[in-house]
């Protein structure tokens, strides 16, 4: 599968708020080396992606914070996408009910349909 690399920038409006977030999609690399003991690799490596956001104003949420890397995965148990974090080698699903992040997850699931392996992709 070819190498998918696209960026996006989406406005959200939650509670009278502006959110900009800025985000980078790409593949998530399934080689030797890669392991995440809770999760079958060879099932989902055509459908795993590294997530990495921003987002103005500065939010503390979970998705934001670098301590743990960001992954997206296609049809996660069944469901169309799950973003979610690695954390000591394994895979841990969002659990929040958090209406930004929802709307986060959906917009990448949304930039990862559109036909092509890369490009910028925003609301405006």
């Amino acid at each position: 599968m070819a190498e998918v690399n696209k960026t996006f920038e989406f406005h959200y409006e939650l509670e009278d708020k502006i959110y900009s977030v800025k985000g980078i999609i790409a593949s998530f690399d399934c080689n030797e080396e890669a392991s995440l003991e809770n999760l079958n690799l060879e099932r989902y490596k055509d459908s795993i992606y590294n997530v990495s956001l921003v987002s103005e104003p500065a939010s503390n949420l979970e998705i934001f914070n670098l301590q743990h890397p960001v992954v997206y995965i296609i049809g996660y148990n069944e469901q169309e996408g799950q973003l979610g974090y690695i954390i000591e080698k394994k895979f841990v699903p969002e659990q929040g009910e958090n209406d930004l992040v929802n709307l986060i997850s959906a917009s990448i699931l949304e930039v990862l349909l559109i036909n092509g392996d890369s490009g910028h992709f925003t609301d405006q």
